[in-house]
C-alpha cells in the first residue's frame, strides 16, 4: 500500500473503530446484543420518546443504518414505534424488554470499558476523546 493510502485518515479511523467496535461485542455478547445495539438502547433510555432523525443524529449515524438496527431490536421486541402528536413521525421508545435489556448489558459494557481504560489508560483515552469531538465538530462545520 502507498504511503498516501497508509496515512489516510478515514481508513484508519475505520480501522480502529471496528476493532473497538468487536472488542465491546465479545464482551456483549453473552447478553445476546452487538454493541451498535446496546448503544441505540441505551441513548433511547435517554432520550425516549425520540425521532428517528434525532436519535440519528445524536448517534452520528444516517437514518437508514438506523432504521436497519430499529427493526430488528423492535422484532426481538426491546423497543416500539409510537405516534407522534402530529402522526408523520415516528417515535421510538424502549419497551419492558428494552429496559430490561439495558439493566442486564450495563455490567458486561462496564468490564469493557474498564478493560478498555486499564488496556488503553483513561489520561491517554480523555486525550483521544477530545481530539476526536475536535475533528468531529472541525467535519461537521465542512
Amino acid at each position: 500500500m502507498s504511503e498516501e493510502f497508509a496515512n489516510c485518515a478515514s481508513m484508519t479511523l475505520r480501522r480502529a473503530a471496528r476493532q473497538i467496535s468487536q472488542f465491546y461485542d465479545r464482551k456483549l455478547q453473552q447478553g445476546g446484543l452487538r454493541n451498535t445495539q446496546f448503544s441505540l438502547l441505551v441513548m433511547l433510555r435517554y432520550l425516549e420518546p425520540v425521532s428517528i432523525s434525532e436519535l440519528a443524529e445524536h448517534l452520528g449515524m444516517d437514518r437508514s443504518t438506523l432504521t436497519r438496527n430499529a427493526k430488528l431490536l423492535a422484532q426481538n421486541a426491546l423497543i416500539e414505534e409510537r405516534p407522534s402528536e402530529d402522526g408523520r413521525v415516528r417515535l421510538l421508545a424502549l419497551t419492558e424488554d428494552g429496559q430490561s435489556a439495558v439493566d442486564e448489558l450495563a455490567p458486561m459494557w462496564r468490564e469493557a470499558q474498564q478493560d478498555f481504560l486499564a488496556r488503553f489508560g483513561a489520561e491517554r483515552w480523555e486525550r483521544l476523546r477530545a481530539e476526536l469531538r475536535a475533528v468531529e465538530e472541525l467535519i461537521s462545520k465542512s
